[in-house]
């Protein structure tokens, strides 16, 4: 066989030896796993981002508003509570949700649509959103696997990316000069207090925060143009529910074992 027709096995996830990879920490950490790769700054266990270099942390600055320590836990803390929710889509949401309680499955489009109509809302304005997310699914599915996005998964919530970006952004408060590795630690150890309780898996989250990135920057209007642009960071979602790859996910149990050392508001 000629040597270039050889397929290389994909490489492995990165991690950092002066870091726990299999604990709560790390499970904690893990959550930003996704964010942090759209903006490479070390390994995922390492919360000081020591690859953050002096530009991508001055474009961080900009992008983020940070300019200070008080900016930056304020950034942190409108993520864990803002989570930059729409009521309307939130309601939409809540309503399959429910439906899927009551039917014991994922509803159907023609079922949502007319338990949104049941509700009280507005079948034809709600339609462009329900057949977006199931459009999400299927091609988040299509690409990440069914065997790591089965079939009874579905989004509930789109808050998994805000809180992914919670995490990412308290590393690289780190980087930044912001805190140290212990007071790092410490915030993302109640954003994981806040968001465990939402998800059953780490699918769950992954299908989360990939629906709450398209949804944010399309500003709903999904299609297949859309998907492309803001759904790329399916590869990451693949990547770190990968054994073969050590990605962190397929690693680490959901949930993790959390000790309650605070839930209150970061900072």
């Amino acid at each position: 066989m000629h040597p270039l027709s050889w397929v290389l096995p994909a490489p492995r996830v990165t991690t950092s030896s002066s870091h726990s990879t299999d604990d709560a920490a790390a499970s904690e950490i893990a959550l930003g796993y996704l964010q942090i790769r759209t903006m490479p700054s070390g390994p995922w266990n390492d919360p000081t981002a020591p690859e953050l270099g002096e530009d991508e942390g001055r474009m961080l600055a900009e992008q983020w508003g940070i300019h200070s320590r008080t900016d930056w836990l304020g950034m942190i803390d409108h993520l864990c509570t803002v989570r930059r929710r729409r009521h309307a889509w939130m309601l939409h949401l809540g309503v399959r949700n429910d439906l899927a309680t009551a039917l014991g499955r994922v509803p159907t489009t023609r079922e949502w649509l007319d338990a949104i109509a049941a509700d009280g809302g507005d079948e034809h304005d709600a339609h462009p959103f329900v057949v977006g997310i199931e459009h999400i699914e299927r091609e988040v599915r299509k690409r990440v696997g069914r065997e790591v996005v089965t079939p009874d998964l579905f989004v509930r919530t789109l808050d998994a990316y805000a809180l992914g970006q919670a995490v990412a952004l308290t590393t690289w408060g780190v980087a930044l000069g912001y805190a140290d590795v212990a007071e790092a630690r410490l915030i993302i150890h109640r954003i994981s207090i806040k968001a465990r309780p939402s998800f059953v898996s780490w699918a769950d989250f992954g299908l989360s925060y990939l629906a709450g990135r398209i949804m944010h920057w399309s500003d709903g209007a999904l299609d297949d143009e859309s998907f492309a642009k803001f759904g790329d960071g399916w590869s990451d979602f693949k990547e770190a529910t990968s054994t073969k790859r050590n990605g962190p996910w397929a690693m680490l149990p959901w949930p993790a074992p959390i000790e309650l050392r605070s839930a209150q508001r970061i900072g």
